[in-house]
């Protein structure tokens, strides 16, 4: 076959291009994810990629090794080349481990299967194994020299490799039958499964580049995950890297380089993803500026034309109940009944600007959501606060957790204004693993434990039916213990994910 032969020939002879463009391309498709930020990210998708990153650096590091070692081995020792070529092939098991890796992570980041965040660890036993594999069939296998092509002639590699070419064709084959092919097909399972769960928010670049990239991962799991250097024993030893030359002319590493730049491509794309989270994010942020702006004005205009009208109007009843004979009982009673409603009026108007200004804090932070509610009641009342934190772990909450949580402290502390008179405020807020505790106790009026559960029952208490509807939300557990005299407080458990703070 003329045809065929000129192929292998022409990339026989353009070997080291092809090797370099190898390497290359799964290199950039590393650094092209390591350099998007994604800390700050809360798409599930984020937190695998940083293994694709890895893998993509660590496998293009062992491909420049097939023009590396060639190169040195003329001017190192035997002992020496061996060496580089057994780390370089521990380097390529690494490589596929972090592949795996990258599938299973994302898997247990974008399904809902229960058993996947358990199968975290298993590329590490995968690797394990697969070293523990290649030691004991290389034994058996004895001595034997792959054939990797007249492009590793150079220098005494040709010795090395007839000391170690068995450990190194059977690491290379175990290593793709055991690390790449399953993490090229849980790869595909993923990428598919993140297509699906971002199709009602993502562009459609950024859907092509998903499914693009699964496919990519499917003809990698054939090229890079069943095939692989010439082994004495089946299907290795018929189908290999050098019976692809013979039928096609074309070197197995081109078909991988060709996988491979489609997925970088693929990947980059649906990258965008996360550039289309920042707008997002930024679009929020100003709407939620101008709302809390707008909120502020409301505020603003309520404590400094209406309350000071309402005040004025009750300094003129006053004068005008003054001014009443004696006599005039039923007009003077009539009088303080109006200021009293007045005042509660005031105190209601107070409460709402409160709330308007609670209800525009943006944090996720649970201590700074705490003390922002926390000042604006000092900022109202006298009341006095002692908000104590503990806890060796630091609450990462999502925006609906922070909104409820938010929404509950605010609840809370508006009941303390209106109806506990309590002149102490004591918080306790304690985050461990998988857990945040906050503690709410004041030293005010209290209540029967009977007649608050009968008037929740009925509607009337609509503060603590609406707190327990938002625990419900949260999946945590709220209790409320009071007694008349003996103030009030609120416990309120919930489960949230952590992180360990920095000692």
């Amino acid at each position: 076959m003329p045809v065929v032969d000129a192929v292998r020939e022409l990339f026989e002879t353009n070997r080291v291009i092809v090797l370099t463009v190898y390497g290359q391309v799964f290199f950039v498709l590393g650094l092209a994810v390591a350099l998007q930020s994604l800390k700050r990210s809360s798409l599930a998708l984020a937190r695998p990629l940083p293994w694709l990153a890895a893998f993509g650096i660590v496998h293009g590091f062992h491909e420049w090794g097939y023009l590396f070692i060639p190169i040195q081995s003329g001017y190192l020792p035997l002992a020496a080349t061996e060496a580089l070529l057994i780390l370089q092939l521990i380097i390529k098991g690494a490589s596929f481990a972090l592949l795996l890796q990258f599938g299973v992570e994302l898997l247990a980041a974008i399904t809902r299967y229960p058993i996947l965040p358990r199968l975290r660890l298993l590329p590490a036993a995968a690797f394990l194994a697969w070293l523990g594999a290649t030691l004991a069939v290389s034994a058996a296998v004895g001595t034997f020299q792959p054939d990797a092509g007249a492009w590793l002639a150079e220098g005494h590699i040709r010795e090395a490799l007839g000391n170690v070419g068995a450990p190194l064709a059977v690491g290379d084959v175990l290593g793709r039958w055991m690390l790449a092919l399953p993490g090229s097909a849980l790869a595909v399972w993923g990428l598919l499964a993140s297509a699906t769960a971002v199709r009602t928010v993502a562009r459609p670049p950024v859907l092509l580049g998903l499914r693009a990239a699964a496919i990519a991962f499917a003809f990698y799991a054939v090229l890079g995950g069943l095939i692989g250097l010439p082994a004495p024993f089946p299907p290795a030893s018929l189908l290999n890297g050098a019976t692809v030359v013979d039928a096609l002319g074309v070197p197995i590493e081109v078909l991988r380089s060709m996988a491979g730049l489609v997925i970088a491509i693929a990947i980059i794309l649906a990258l965008d993803l996360f550039e289309q989270e920042t707008d997002r994010a930024l679009a929020e942020a100003r709407r939620r500026e101008l709302l809390a702006r707008e909120r502020e004005r409301i505020g603003r205009d309520l404590h400094d034309g209406i309350i000071q009208s309402i005040y004025a109007a009750g300094l003129h009843l006053e004068e005008a109940g003054a001014a009443l004979e004696p006599s005039a009982e039923v007009p003077r009673a009539r009088i303080a009944t109006v200021m009293s409603e007045l005042e509660h009026i005031g105190d209601d108007i107070r409460t709402t600007i409160f709330d308007l200004r609670s209800a525009s804090l943006e944090t996720r932070d649970p201590e700074e959501i705490v003390r922002a509610v926390a000042d604006e009641l000092r900022a109202h009342t006298l009341v006095r606060l002692d908000l104590q934190v503990g806890g060796g772990w630091r609450a990462e909450l999502s925006a609906e957790q922070a909104e409820q949580l938010r929404q509950v402290v605010r609840e809370a502390f508006s009941n303390i204004l209106r109806h506990a008179s309590a002149s102490l405020v004591t918080v306790r807020l304690e985050t461990s693993r998988q857990r945040l505790q906050l503690e709410i106790r004041d030293d005010g009026t209290g209540f029967a434990a009977e007649a608050a559960a009968r008037r929740e029952r009925s509607g009337r208490a609509q503060g603590l039916r609406n707190m327990r509807r938002r625990a419900e939300l949260l999946r945590a557990r709220l209790e409320v213990r009071s007694q008349p005299g003996r103030g009030t407080e609120l416990s309120l458990t919930m489960p949230v994910a952590t992180r360990r703070q920095p000692a």
